[in-house]
């Protein structure tokens, strides 16, 4: 049987086992075992708290358990014990994705309790949790608090999971990712007084055809008078530069009628045009400012440090804020991570997390890493593309792709570029922040950034 108790232990006794080799310094990793979806990330008292999809056993996704760390910049973090691991009936095979949220001085967890049946089907079920020290967690007795039992018929209760809690007009409401009859993604609005009884509100956004067969990790919030709605769509059909990776991240601004619980989007777009962002969360903090968290990773592609026996796998992207200018989201580092970053310059070896600011006037082309082993990067003045290749990796994150996506961009008239490389990682900042691209790589040896021409 899995417990809190025994995951700690496993954690302490084996942690300084893992090969370090491909760890990042200033992105967020497991300190042993598997992570992906970043969950329940929320401010509290005083300090960012981050929980993740996590299996401590092995550096592959088995049975979920919910880690935990905290930060006051965002930089530095602090591991935890471990928050919630599978020892009820009713997340006896793993607590999926959920979220967190403060009320006065308690913190809740909502999360989806995973049960294989006998007969091998499945269901999803949401539960609730809580500390009042941010450290331990008490599960309700009242779990779970609501089933698909009370879904409609034509929504998928075996995909039923991820809810991401807030509030509104003095009601308590989530989110919750399903999949609708018709093979479409979509999200579901649950309501409840006080947090412990939970019903069936409305079906919030119907998904069409082409975006996907499943939508996973909603996430809604308000920012200056707008609605928007994250979520995390499996097989998005591809539309030129956009949707290449076969599970996708958009964010959607629209409005809100609440009287019936339904979402009305005006527009979308793709978050991040890297190959590796997935599973988006937000928070708001003390200054009011929205911060996005992702997994950097997504699915179906090679698990590296898994594959060579290093213990661990996965990391998160650089926490961004949310801001808008001319109606379009915009994203930039908080200055507590941006300026740990050490300025540098083309032709200079990379040995410690370094920032490269780049003003644009005309094509460039540059290349990340050694002169057999790298990724290409740059600016198509031409075709107006802004763009990562990683063809000529050493290492080929090639994945389940129908067609291989080893080049990705976005479509912008780039003046400007940030770029922020870390051990295993490359951000590109395009126009500050206008567009976005978040890439991973395996590369050996001493880096530098250069021209290919």
């Amino acid at each position: 049987m899995y417990s809190i108790e025994r995951a700690n232990k496993y954690i302490e006794a084996n942690k300084n086992n893992v090969q370090s080799t491909y760890q990042p310094k200033l992105h967020f990793v497991p300190e042993i075992g598997w992570m992906n979806d970043p969950n329940g990330f929320v401010y509290y008292k005083g300090e960012y708290h981050l929980f993740y999809q996590y299996n401590p056993y092995d550096s592959k996704w088995d049975t979920m358990h919910w880690g935990h760390a905290k930060s006051k910049d965002l930089a530095h973090w602090e591991y935890l014990p471990i928050a919630l691991a599978p020892d009820q009936d009713y997340d006896k095979n793993g607590c999926f994705s959920g979220s967190a949220l403060v009320v006065d001085d308690t913190l809740w967890l909502m999360y989806t309790g995973h049960i294989v049946n006998e007969d091998g089907s499945i269901s999803q079920v949401q539960n609730m949790a809580y500390s009042t020290d941010g450290i331990t967690f008490h599960k309700i007795k009242e779990n779970p608090v609501i089933t698909g039992q009370q879904l409609p018929n034509e929504i998928s209760r075996s995909d039923f999971r991820d809810p991401k809690l807030f509030t509104k007009n003095g009601k308590y409401y989530a989110v919750v990712a399903t999949q609708h009859q018709d093979q479409v993604g979509c999200i579901v609005l649950i309501e409840s007084e006080n947090l412990i009884e939970w019903s069936f509100k409305s079906i919030f956004l119907k998904g069409e055809k082409h975006q996907g067969i499943v939508w996973e990790c909603p996430d809604y919030f308000e920012m200056h008078g707008q609605s928007y709605l994250i979520v995390s769509p499996m097989q998005y059909h591809s539309e030129h530069l956009d949707f290449n990776n076969q599970n996708s991240n958009i964010i959607m601004e629209g409005r809100v009628d609440w009287q019936i619980g339904k979402f009305y989007p005006n527009n979308l777009k793709e978050i991040d045009h890297g190959h590796d962002f997935y599973a988006a969360q937000t928070t708001k903090n003390a200054n009011n400012e929205r911060i996005m968290i992702a997994w950097m990773h997504t699915w179906g592609r090679p698990l590296v440090t898994d594959q060579l026996q290093h213990g661990w796998f996965g990391s998160m992207c650089l926490p961004r804020i949310l801001t808008v200018k001319d109606n379009q989201i915009m994203q930039k580092l908080p200055e507590s991570l941006s300026n740990q970053f050490i300025e540098s310059h083309l032709n200079e070896e990379i040995k410690e997390p370094s920032k490269i600011e780049i003003d644009i006037n005309e094509s460039i082309a540059l290349r990340l890493g050694t002169k057999d082993d790298y990724l290409c990067f740059g600016y198509d003045a031409f075709r107006k593309e802004v763009y990562i290749d990683r063809k000529n990796l050493k290492y080929q994150l090639i994945g389940e792709e129908r067609n291989p996506v080893l080049y990705r961009g976005v479509q912008i008239q780039a003046t400007h570029l940030t770029v922020y490389i870390d051990q295993q990682s490359i951000e590109i900042f395009v126009n500050d922040g206008k567009e976005v691209l978040t890439s991973v790589f395996y590369i050996e040896g001493i880096k530098k950034v250069y021209s290919q021409i």
